[in-house]
């Protein structure tokens, strides 16, 4: 919790660093369908975790990425996904930030190129466009720039 408020971690990031220490096959490289079932239900888990508050709550990643990543998604288990992500509702602006080549980095639990980034990027914009999200993009600037045009536009929208 930082400038005083919550936070939720990324819950991908979480469960591939799990899989990794203990040699695990839910990955995204290793067994997306088992991957994306943990990610599923882990973000609901996140998101209902959270008690009702007056301040926000700001989620690194929401549920309705999973549609993004849920390529394998069609059909009812689609349908199913869109019912609960239409239930569980966050705040209707998303801050986006947008793939930037000078700070992305690889690491033990992002492989992907900066190009497949980009790739996916799209799919979680199109996720949350089609989840009914307003999507607002963070500009570009020091870490400390962008927290203050989130923290300025959250109080100002009302989030």
């Amino acid at each position: 919790m930082r400038r005083g408020y919550a936070c939720v971690a990324e819950v991908g990031r979480q469960i591939v660093k799990e899989q990794n220490l203990i040699q695990g096959e839910a990955t995204p490289w290793k067994n997306h369908r088992l991957f994306m079932a943990l990610l599923y239900s882990g973000s609901v888990r996140a998101y209902e975790s959270i008690e009702e508050t007056h301040s926000p709550v700001f989620f690194d990643r929401a549920l309705p990425e999973c549609l993004s990543y849920a390529k394998s998604l069609k059909g009812s288990a689609r349908k199913i996904a869109l019912r609960t992500i239409a239930a569980l509702q966050y705040n209707r602006t998303v801050f986006v930030t947008p793939p930037w080549q000078d700070l992305y980095a690889t690491d033990a639990e992002r492989k992907h190129s900066f190009e497949e980034g980009v790739a996916y990027h799209r799919a979680e914009i199109a996720a949350y466009t089609e989840c009914g999200y307003s999507l607002l993009e963070v500009p570009r600037g020091t870490v400390e720039m962008r927290a203050d045009f989130i923290v300025s536009q959250a109080g100002s929208r009302g989030a």
